[in-house]
């Protein structure tokens, strides 16, 4: 007999914004089945749009223990239809998520800065890509591009290889270094209508396709002076980027860790469904139930991780008092990236096998979840970067275990 509950649960109400958002994230889940089935987004970007979802930045600004489970919850559903969208959309959630939490009233300057710009996000109804203008080149981790002052303005020149949201971003927030002064991130309005940049060909062409993942290419464009959000080499200003690299790291496992939790359904599905040579169910036989078992603790344990890391950032309070508290959550999110999305990619080749060879029928969710979920190892971090820097600090350190653990 089939049981009728479905693996992929939802947050309680006060973890995942309330009540009246569900209506809409069902909605928007509604409108991304349709969009892949027509093989065109556009369906769901209108209804993403069209929702309050994308602005929670404003509603719960300077509120990240609402707003980091909220944010999950979206990236976790979207996940677990298609972790390319859910890749897209958490590029806007992660850049205004920290926009939307950095504490930054002792700098009023920069305090300043980020309310006027979350005020526009919010009143204009912009979707945010952003670039952290790395490229594909033979040294790992170089920028492909450069700003430089020009009057009271800047000037862009170089290429980026990674754009999420690539051509459905309104505001494009850039991460470069202007020239002799250190890093600086812009935002730039209106990037598909700005003669002096370019947005290219699709970086993922084949399986990660529908996360507009595209280079974009700098032609000297010209920026107003407001379009310095930050220059890093202030104390509090320097906390920003560390900031919003622990909310990407910290968010990003919920798009595959969404895979994983629809794959484990299909597995529940497909066991309950599915007769043995005898009669029975599949689900009868206790190597399924083990098995069932043993994936599901493989995300329940990925899932803490991700929880500890949201519990992290929203520790950070006051600035420049919690410096350390950033760092702290930097690292908590690079044991989240790590654990969620290895135990992603393992947990929806684990139910492929189950599954088998229906898996690749055409009609099943399983063939596109396989050939998305093995992406979260590559970004924004590699598993072998975050391997080898807590490899150095345990080595490097006098005794075991590591001090996350204190």
């Amino acid at each position: 007999m089939m049981v009728k509950t479905s693996f992929v649960s939802k947050a309680a109400p006060e973890q995942a914004g309330g009540q009246r958002h569900e209506a809409e994230i069902a909605a928007v889940e509604a409108a991304l089945k349709q969009a892949l089935a027509q093989s065109d987004l556009s369906i769901f970007y209108r209804a993403f749009r069209a929702s309050s979802l994308p602005f929670l930045c404003g509603e719960y600004r300077d509120n990240a223990e609402l707003l980091f489970p909220a944010c999950f919850e979206i990236v976790h559903r979207l996940g677990g239809i298609s972790p390319a969208v859910g890749l897209a959309v958490e590029n806007h959630y992660y850049v205004t998520s920290a926009i939307a939490t950095f504490p930054a009233a002792a700098d009023p300057v920069l305090e300043r800065h980020r309310l006027r710009l979350l005020s526009s996000i919010v009143t204009e109804r912009l979707l945010v890509a952003n670039t952290n203008s790395k490229v594909h080149s033979g040294k790992l981790g170089q920028l492909g591009t450069v700003a430089r002052r020009d009057g009271d303005g800047y000037r862009v020149s170089g290429v980026a290889s990674y754009t999420s949201l690539a051509t459905e971003g309104d505001l494009l927030i850039l991460m470069t270094e202007l020239e002799g002064e250190g890093m600086a991130i812009f935002a730039i309005s209106s990037p598909r209508r700005r003669p002096g940049i370019a947005i290219g060909d699709y970086l993922f062409p084949r399986a990660m396709i529908d996360s507009d993942t595209r280079r974009i290419s700098f032609h000297d464009e010209r920026l107003p002076p407001e379009a310095l959000v930050v220059l890093a080499r202030e104390e509090i200003a320097g906390l920003l980027p560390p900031f919003e690299m622990a909310w990407h790291q910290s968010l990003i496992p919920a798009l595959y860790l969404g895979a994983a939790a629809r794959a484990i359904e299909e597995v529940r599905a497909f066991l309950g469904a599915t007769e043995g040579r005898d009669g029975q169910p599949l689900a009868a036989l206790d190597g399924m139930v083990i098995d069932t078992g043993r994936l599901t603790l493989e995300y329940l344990s990925a899932r803490s991780a991700v929880d500890a890391a949201g519990r992290a950032l929203c520790s950070v309070k006051e600035l420049p008092r919690d410096a350390e508290l950033v760092s702290r959550a930097v690292q908590m999110a690079s044991v989240a990236k790590y654990a969620g999305t290895g135990s992603a990619e393992a947990l929806v080749t684990a139910a492929r096998r189950i599954v088998g060879a229906r898996a690749f029928t055409g009609d099943c969710i399983l063939e596109r979840l396989s050939q998305e979920v093995m992406f979260g190892a590559l970004g924004p971090e590699v598993s072998a970067v975050i391997e080898r820097r807590f490899g150095k600090q345990v080595l490097d350190s006098k005794c075991f275990p590591h001090p996350l653990l204190s």
